[in-house]
């Protein structure tokens, strides 16, 4: 993939902050024009929008990690690509309707260690 192919999928994925239920509370999240799980089931055949989701999820473990001192998802803990792919995968198909982004709040949740 070219440097002017990847910035033209990173252009069409302007940021667009969205309200995702996270414990009956709105979070306004910050993310991509469609972040439905039909979005994330598409992109399987675009390396370059895939791989733009994956690493949305580490920035948002970051985030997370940053925001919640008692809580803390440690280096060894997060995924590698190929899993994590395949977590989401299985969020999207047990909720279809729901944005893949919710993937997130179940991940921080099973894997954050509290201190």
């Amino acid at each position: 993939m070219t440097f002017r192919t990847f910035f033209g999928v990173l252009l069409l994925c302007i940021s667009y902050p969205l309200p995702v239920a996270a414990q009956d509370q709105p979070v306004p999240l910050h993310g991509f024009e469609d972040m439905s799980c039909g979005a994330w089931a598409k992109s399987e055949s675009n390396i370059a929008v895939r791989a733009q989701y994956l690493y949305w999820f580490r920035g948002f473990v970051s985030g997370f990690n940053h925001g919640s001192k008692a809580k803390q998802v440690s280096l060894e803990a997060m995924p590698n690509q190929e899993t994590l792919a395949l977590y989401v995968g299985k969020y999207c198909r047990e909720k279809p309707l729901n944005l893949f982004v919710g993937a997130a709040f179940d991940l921080v949740r099973d894997i954050a260690v509290k201190k």
